[in-house]
């Protein structure tokens, strides 16, 4: 049973104590005595059944009162009551208690019963039935078997007329011990009082509880912690009583009330049974207190530990208990964004559609009963920057069984995978470079050889046929045969260069220029295919250190990519805008954007890989492209043009 649990359990003692006492000095009645307190017990303490029986003196078996089931079968509890003075639990069904109304005919009820003994005169027993995990709570039985001594004493007075006055003044000083609860109760249940300030508001309350409250006063030692709380009059006497503070099964201090000087003239004062009691239960109030306290003082520098030491770790760290996210370190806020208490994070819309169904399988084996480590990888969506090329995220997830504020939770261990990822599909990309290289070497080879001869003889041929009357048409013939020939050799060194890119000739540029000299290039095959160019170029653009050439390659490559992606299009659709701009103390920019199909989102993260391709192509184009532009420190971004509506280019070089 949870502590929380005992306390709500313990919250309305105060007030029942207080109406049995009422009941018990107002009626002159026995059964109304017993009927009232009967009634009492169920209506405050919610107990499925309460009753008393009384016994006779002389054969100690049950005497039937009015309004009192059949007493005769309660033969078996008598007898195990009466042979002891603490509290009996029945948790199951006796054979010789078949017909008994304590019998517990269901398993979630149990009963308990209690000896009414008063100043060694047993009158009968309490029984009460009640849930059954109520039964073991000490504090529960403590409760009854004090109700038991009142109840006692309450028919003792009724019984015993002669002795009245006496068993009055013992239920004021009862009052006085439930008065000190009661007020003891209220200083624990205030919110924001520390230890200190508890046990010593304790302490100041015990004097009034006293039979002689002026001349009382009160001590409070730890010896654990070498602490004394006292009020503000105390000083040590003949006349005391000391008690042991129990925390954890040991002793951790000590107690002490003194009364100062005698009492009322006696000349051998002594402490009154019922203030004896006083002390008793003040000391074993005092040991939980100080017990639950530290617990929970002990728990909360753990918690803290325990944040201190996610807080800078390099992994996302989350708790979930009971399907609901109590615990989130910066790292997992981070790559999740903040979700709060009432979120599982497996259910954000940021998933990638495509492990919805991993992440469903993986979420119900971990909030099952048992499981053992379970791994998951997905992908979620990039709230950074939506457009850009980063805009999946992969992670990689951790779930173990744990324990949080002693209930049973998941620790979950996260990893944003997306650099590692990246990394491994550069690996990729270098094995097939230097594949590619190796062909590349393979091709030069075997080709540049053979062209070289080629070369030599078209040389030779020239200089027969040059000068030469009626070889006017051979001459134009060996001239294209040789423009043939450098674009063979020019289609080596591209790819040469691909695999082994040479070192860049940077110059400050206008980036206008190269724009404008590719715009040239392109404009008569741009014109074949009906395609109409709009430029608008900034003026007054800052230099930029680039490769003219390199830059050019690059622009004509996008230009010609534009014009085939519009090739289905009717004539008049066909457009293409090429503009640059400045973004102030950052980087120049190219946009180049076309009225085509467009790139879809899924694909713009994996057109610049080598290899990879749509159309009937090589597909090393773009992936040229982006390592010019990376070789000058650049940026190459694609995304959707919301001018034309094909796809957006854009280039970012650094000034």
């Amino acid at each position: 049973m949870q502590k929380n649990q005992k306390m709500e359990h313990q919250s309305p003692v105060i007030n029942t104590f207080q109406n049995i006492d009422l009941i018990l000095i107002r009626e002159t009645n026995l059964n109304s005595l017993i009927s009232s307190v009967s009634h009492t017990l169920k209506k405050h303490r919610n107990y499925k059944d309460a009753g008393i029986v009384l016994v006779n003196d002389s054969e100690k078996s049950p005497s039937h009162e009015k309004n009192l089931p059949d007493l005769n079968i309660f033969t078996y509890c008598i007898r195990q009551s009466m042979a002891t003075d603490e509290a009996i639990v029945f948790e199951h069904k006796s054979k010789v208690c078949d017909k008994c109304a304590l019998s517990v005919c269901n398993s979630s009820w149990a009963s308990i019963t209690v000896q009414l003994k008063y100043r060694e005169k047993i009158y009968g027993i309490l029984f009460v039935t009640l849930p059954k995990e109520l039964v073991s709570i000490k504090t529960e039985q403590d409760f009854l078997q004090e109700t038991a001594l009142n109840i006692a004493a309450g028919i003792h007075r009724i019984t015993q007329e002669d002795i009245y006055k006496t068993t009055a003044a013992d239920l004021k000083k009862r009052n006085l011990e439930l008065n000190f609860i009661y007020s003891f109760s209220k200083l624990i249940e205030k919110k924001g009082l520390t230890l200190d300030e508890t046990l010593q508001g304790g302490i100041d309350l015990i004097p009034l509880s006293m039979q002689y409250p002026s001349k009382a006063c009160a001590e409070l030692f730890l010896g654990d912690t070498n602490q004394y709380f006292k009020t503000h009059n105390y000083k040590e006497t003949s006349l005391r009583l000391k008690n042991q503070i129990i925390v954890n099964n040991e002793s951790i201090g000590v107690l002490t009330i003194c009364y100062s000087g005698s009492k009322s003239g006696d000349e051998n004062p002594v402490f009154l049974e019922e203030e004896q009691k006083l002390i008793n239960s003040v000391s074993v109030r005092v040991g939980k207190i100080i017990e639950r306290k530290r617990d929970r003082s002990a728990l909360e520098e753990s918690e803290q530990r325990f944040r201190d030491l996610t807080k800078d770790a390099v992994t996302g760290i989350a708790i979930l208990q009971d399907k609901h996210i109590v615990f989130q370190n910066p790292e997992f806020q981070k790559i999740f964004g903040f979700l709060s208490d009432s979120s599982f994070f497996f259910c954000n819309q940021r998933i990638h559609s495509d492990d919805m169904e991993k992440i469903k399988e993986f979420q119900k084996i971990i909030t099952a009963e048992d499981f053992t480590i379970q791994d998951v990888d997905f992908r979620i969506s990039s709230a950074e920057k939506p457009d850009s090329r980063q805009t999946i995220k992969s992670v990689f997830c951790r779930a173990t069984k744990t324990e949080f504020n002693s209930k049973k939770a998941v620790l979950l261990n996260v990893m944003d995978m997306t650099k590692p990822k990246e990394l491994e599909h550069l690996l990729r990309i270098q094995d097939k470079m230097t594949s590619l290289g190796r062909i590349a070497a393979g091709i030069a080879h075997e080709i540049r050889n053979p062209l070289s001869g080629i070369n030599i003889y078209l040389k030779a041929l020239e200089k027969i046929c040059h000068g030469r009357e009626g070889f006017a048409t051979e001459e134009k013939i060996l001239t294209k045969i040789q423009s043939a020939s450098n674009r063979i050799e020019a289609v080596i060194k591209r790819v040469l260069d691909f695999s082994k890119p040479g070192s860049l000739k940077l110059t400050q540029l206008n980036i206008n220029i190269p724009v404008q000299n590719a715009l040239d290039f392109a404009s008569v095959t741009l014109k074949k295919s009906g395609v109409i160019i709009e430029t608008e170029l900034a003026e007054n653009l800052p230099m930029c250190a680039i490769d003219n050439n390199m830059v050019e390659q690059v622009l004509l490559n996008l230009l010609i990519n534009a014009a085939e992606a519009m090739k289905t299009k009717e004539e008049g659709h066909k457009n293409i805008l090429i503009s640059t701009s400045y973004i102030q103390d950052e980087s120049l920019c190219i946009n180049v954007e076309d009225s085509g199909i467009g790139i879809p989102e899924s694909l713009r993260t994996k057109i610049f890989d080598p290899f990879y391709t749509t159309k009937n192509s090589s597909g090393i184009g773009l992936s040229i492209c982006d390592r010019i532009i990376k070789d000058h420190n650049g940026m190459f971004e694609v995304h959707h043009s919301d001018y034309l509506g094909g796809a957006k280019f854009i280039i970012y070089l650094p000034v």
